[in-house]
């Protein structure tokens, strides 16, 4: 018997939560765990590298990049050509 697509995944939920549930150690138990935290949030953004991005930390990451703009620590266009030019 050939299985679709909807009746594999939920065999697989399955075999998943059985698996799940005959977990007896608490570190292999917090490892798989952890994960969930990062798919239950939105990605709202992705780094340069990939990295998803939910709000919280993108809002972070604007805030940091604006104090470093005021304080002046950042490169100009300029700045940059001649750096290129360098390497």
């Amino acid at each position: 018997m050939t299985l679709n697509r909807s009746n594999y995944l939920a065999a697989k939920k399955i075999e998943l939560m059985d698996w799940l549930l005959h977990i007896n150690d608490e570190s292999k138990l917090k490892k798989i765990i952890a994960p969930k935290a990062v798919l239950d949030q939105e990605v709202v953004a992705h780094t340069i590298s990939g990295y998803p991005v939910d709000k919280e930390e993108y809002v972070t990451m604007v805030k940091e990049a604006d104090e470093r703009i005021s304080s002046g620590k950042y490169t100009t266009n300029e700045d940059l050509e001649k750096e290129i030019e360098r390497w």
